[in-house]
């Protein structure tokens, strides 16, 4: 994968797919996301398709560290509706964690 294993790391099981290793999301992993997308996208302007799944895809391959035997990002197929609802389950999974992370919200960073 991406992304140097860091003590940061964390595991996460998503149901049904397997258990993964993400990094702790950092600004760097941030621009590496909106850099990945940007190549995915390749200039055109995305449908909500297009948004949906590259912004799936471009954050899983940076914050991915080690993923379940048989998870090959790059050799999912396409044309199996359920690659589609397991890239959301995996994708959901790992924003939910990272919200976690932030506790309840009301503490706010000025920069």
């Amino acid at each position: 994968m991406a992304r140097e294993a860091l003590n940061t790391d964390f595991d996460l099981t998503v149901e049904n797919v397997g258990t993964f290793t993400f990094g702790k999301r950092t600004m760097r992993d941030e621009i590496s996301i909106q850099v990945a997308y940007a190549r995915m996208i390749d200039g055109v302007t995305p449908t909500e398709w297009l948004a949906l799944v590259a912004g799936w895809i471009s954050s899983l391959k940076v914050m991915t560290v080690r993923a379940p035997e048989g998870w090959n990002i790059d050799e999912l197929d396409p044309l199996d509706d359920k690659t589609y609802s397991r890239l959301q389950k995996v994708a959901d999974a790992l924003y939910a964690k990272e919200k976690s992370f932030r506790g309840d919200g009301s503490k706010t960073t000025e920069a």
